[in-house]
């Protein structure tokens, strides 16, 4: 395992610019190369997917030295990271990342409240592990998270009858509505509010407002829920794929129901770190680096943007 010390962790009171780089994911160029596109175009940093998992980190660790963007975090799915989270570190380690995102867990954690608590003492297991290595572990919201757990409503028997996510969710919300509890309470109402009851504040969140608001939140509630275990916010869209029973889709940021600049606004007020442009849609990289940036803002010029040490 590589010895060297990653640099502590700081929080900025102004979140910066930094794009989600699986919306690149069809770039043809090596990713060494792709870094240095971003860099050039403003962004103060790279968010990791999967072309990090395949790639040397030390040619990785070359472009953000030589052009002094940050490395926000790697998602990595939880299965990958359990398999063999020392392998997942030496990459981290090398390249300088000390963040750990795992981009989401299935709908089946949060279908009762049994269920979501084995997912936080999984993720709790993980948070302690990284720590040893001063890597912070987090986690990123999807649509599931926020559905209410069946179990809250019906006996355990029920629970266990098979159904897909979208007549699950439905059928806990109708429940919800019926019973008279409250829309508006993510913490008591929600899969969501219950991760992160059971979770110690050693597992911080990276909220993704497009998957929120498809849910039927606001995502300035969950920034005021989640406080200082905030660190950063995917900047996506949603689009209404069908209407009954509604369903959802990723759409490229602009062209969706979220309110985009509503939506940075309020996490520009939070203790963030960072604002992460995200485009699950995305076919053109350079067309997407530019609509990024152009929704984001660049802070810092390349050429005069600190190197790394």
């Amino acid at each position: 395992m590589i010895s060297e010390s990653l640099p502590a962790t700081a929080r900025s009171s102004s979140p910066r610019s930094a794009i989600q780089l699986h919306s690149l994911r069809t770039a043809t160029e090596p990713l060494p190369e792709t870094i240095r596109r971003v860099a050039a175009a403003g962004y103060e940093g790279v968010e990791f997917a999967g072309r990090f998992l395949e790639t040397d980190p030390h040619t990785v660790r070359s472009a953000l030295d030589e052009t002094g963007i940050a490395p926000v975090a790697a998602h990595v799915g939880l299965g990958r990271i359990e398999e063999n989270p020392e392998a997942i570190v030496d990459r981290c380690r090398t390249a300088r990342c000390r963040r750990v995102v795992v981009p989401h867990a299935g709908s089946g954690h949060f279908r009762t409240t049994g269920r979501t608590d084995a997912l936080a003492d999984r993720l709790t297991t993980l948070v302690e592990r990284f720590e040893v290595d001063n890597i912070e572990f987090t986690y990123h919201n999807a649509r599931h998270s926020f559905s209410p757990p069946l179990d809250r409503f019906v006996p355990s028997a029920v629970t266990a009858v098979p159904l897909p996510m979208g007549g699950w969710h439905r059928t806990a919300t109708a429940l919800g509505r019926l019973l008279g509890l409250s829309g508006d309470d993510i913490s008591d109402r929600t899969g969501f509010g219950r991760l992160l009851e059971r979770t110690s504040a050693g597992l911080t969140f990276e909220i993704d407002v497009g998957w929120v608001v498809a849910a039927g939140y606001d995502p300035t509630s969950v920034f005021e829920l989640l406080g200082d275990r905030l660190v950063s916010v995917h900047v996506s869209d949603v689009a209404i794929a069908r209407r009954f029973p509604r369903t959802y889709r990723s759409t490229s940021p602009g062209e969706g129901i979220v309110d985009l600049s509503g939506a940075v606004a309020a996490a520009r007020e939070t203790d963030a770190e960072w604002l992460v442009f995200e485009d699950d849609t995305a076919a053109d990289p350079a067309g997407t680096i530019q609509r990024g940036i152009d929704l984001l803002g660049g802070e810092v010029p390349v050429e005069e943007r600190p190197r790394s040490r």
